[in-house]
């Protein structure tokens, strides 16, 4: 009964960080939305980007790819079709890694001015957009170092996650009673290795949000996450769990959307289909961003929690200093 209790107190609190990372919305509508907008623009075009340019180069080398098996080697025509598909190589790759970095430059400064819109409106203060802006572009060092050593921690997981992967797959053999068995170890290592990154998550998330109002980045940030946010690791893990499965829901919506489309036609992009897959974009960012509000609205939670517990360590040492001295 008490741990039943104990964890509906949790959803409260969740609920509860929630409904105030909403109301920030509406406190400061001008600066809140407008914010908004700025990743819901930059994200809607590198989406148009990846259909129109990127797609089609893919689409591209795969053409060309399927027609040499059936050409002849020593035909002037195989080197053509060879040196036709190097160059669709070059060319899928480079704005691969063009959208990339992009999107990487988007996330960070969506995250920039996301956290501080929302660090002002908490507070109550008040600023021009212009000043905002420079406050935003000032701030770009911290944010861009730590996204730097999360992203290097991501890969390293998903490394372990492969390293782990690969022995269950060697160990089994190609018979069909086995693909069962391989599919539910993989399923199983799927979820626990998604459950220990919503946990990790955690620090990841508020470091970047320390790092935008704090002079602190990098490691430091990381660590000082991981020493403030104690007390509120277990809400902040139901946050995650929330925000990835509505993510995964959208993600396998628009990648359903997107499959289906790709049989009917190839070459042609209709503007249903792209009207539709925006929604869902911005769906995606609509939530990334609430959730980025939700850590700025724990960071200040985990500051003030923080605080009283200095306050009272203090009273403590307060209270046994004069009781040695008065028995002195």
């Amino acid at each position: 009964m008490g741990r039943g209790s104990s964890f509906l107190n949790v959803l409260k609190e969740v609920a509860r960080i929630l409904k105030e990372s909403r109301k920030l919305f509406f406190k400061n509508k001008k600066l809140m939305f407008s914010v908004l907008l700025f990743p819901l623009l930059l994200n809607c075009l590198a989406f148009l980007f990846n259909i129109f340019v990127i797609e089609p180069e893919l689409m591209n080398l795969i053409s060309d790819s399927s027609l040499l098996p059936a050409t002849d080697p020593s035909t002037p025509e195989y080197a053509v079709l060879l040196m036709r598909i190097f160059s669709d190589v070059r060319e899928y790759v480079d704005s691969t890694y063009i959208l990339m970095v992009v999107s990487s430059i988007i996330n960070i400064f969506s995250t920039i001015v996301m956290v501080h819109a929302s660090a002002i409106t908490l507070k109550d203060e008040h600023t021009k957009i212009k000043d905002f802006t420079v406050l935003s572009l000032k701030s770009w060092k911290g944010p861009l170092v730590t996204y730097f050593y999360i992203a290097l921690f991501s890969i390293g997981y998903s490394l372990l996650f492969f390293l782990i992967l690969f022995p269950i797959l060697l160990s089994s053999s190609m018979k069909i009673s086995d693909i069962g068995s391989v599919i539910v170890k993989t399923g199983g290592l799927m979820i626990i290795f998604a459950l220990f990154q919503s946990y990790l998550a955690i620090i990841w998330n508020l470091s970047m949000v320390i790092s935008v109002l704090e002079e602190s980045y990098g490691i430091q940030a990381l660590g000082k996450a991981a020493k403030i946010v104690k007390g509120m690791k277990t809400k902040l893990f139901l946050l995650n769990i929330f925000f990835g499965l509505l993510a995964l829901g959208l993600t396998q919506i628009l990648t359903v959307i997107i499959s289906l489309r790709r049989p009917l036609s190839v070459t042609t992009v209709t503007t249903g289909f792209v009207l539709v897959c925006l929604v869902f974009v911005c769906l995606s960012i609509v939530l990334r961003m609430f959730m980025l509000v939700t850590y700025t609205v724990a960071y200040f939670q985990c500051k003030t929690s923080q605080g009283k517990d200095v306050e009272s360590l203090r009273d403590v040492e307060y209270t046994n200093l004069s009781s040695d001295v008065h028995i002195g």
